[in-house]
């Protein structure tokens, strides 16, 4: 069982009902947009298509893209309650790294498929690729005042701005490939991915064009040299 199945469980009635109703309008809107393309479908098809009212879909979700994009915030969602409750030991980079691993890894069975939906669809709607960054963006600023209180440092250190910049770019990175891929190989080789990307930027850092050799220029010609000497 995964974690978050665990902690579904715990929870209250009343609370495990308001989850089901979020799921199913989000898999609902992600199939529809899927279908149908993001514009072209309505608040009204989404909530129809989930057997609940307009104004129930907005209890959940502030816009359409917030329904479309429901895969990206349970994996940062995870990933900032687990940084929230991590005691850190060692290089915050592979704090970091381990921290989203285990946050990836906890997530749901069907979480897989529909990650790889919700980035097809960012492909194809450009728009929601713009809602995507402003919620990463929030995210990261998240991450990084929870790490400036557990060092102790100001939130402005640019140190805490790039390993925090580092970790999510490298999911990034090798979360494409993966999603091109169709998710072949499952989550393991999405984590895979993740843990060799991680591995890439120190050699990344170092990556060198090697020395530049000067330009040679053209010897002048004869009678241009002599009129100089003559000059």
């Amino acid at each position: 069982m995964t974690t978050r199945l665990a902690e579904e469980r715990s929870l209250p009635l009343r609370e495990r009902k308001k989850l089901r109703t979020r799921r199913a309008l989000a898999e609902a809107a992600l199939r529809l947009f899927t279908e149908n393309g993001f514009d072209k479908t309505t608040l009204e098809e989404v909530a129809e298509e989930a057997e609940v009212s307009k104004s129930t879909f907005f209890r959940f979700f502030p816009a359409k893209e917030a329904a479309a994009v429901e895969a990206e915030t349970e994996l940062w969602t995870a990933y900032l309650a687990a940084v929230a409750d991590r005691r850190l030991s060692g290089a915050i980079l592979g704090e970091l790294h381990h921290t989203l691993a285990s946050a990836i890894a906890g997530l749901d069975p069907g979480w897989d498929q529909r990650f790889i939906d919700t980035r097809l669809l960012i492909i194809a709607a450009p728009d929601l690729l713009k809602y995507v960054e402003h919620y990463r963006h929030g995210v990261k600023r998240q991450v990084i005042d929870h790490l400036a209180g557990k060092l102790r440092l100001d939130p402005e250190d640019l140190r805490l701005h790039l390993v925090v910049e580092l970790t999510i770019t490298a999911f990034t990175v090798s979360g494409r490939h993966w999603v091109h891929s169709g998710g072949r190989g499952g989550r393991a080789a999405l984590l895979e991915g993740f843990d060799e990307a991680i591995r890439a930027i120190p050699a990344s850092l170092d990556l060198s064009a090697g020395p530049v050799r000067p330009t040679s220029h053209p010897a002048a010609p004869a009678a241009s040299a002599a009129s100089a000497a003559n000059q």
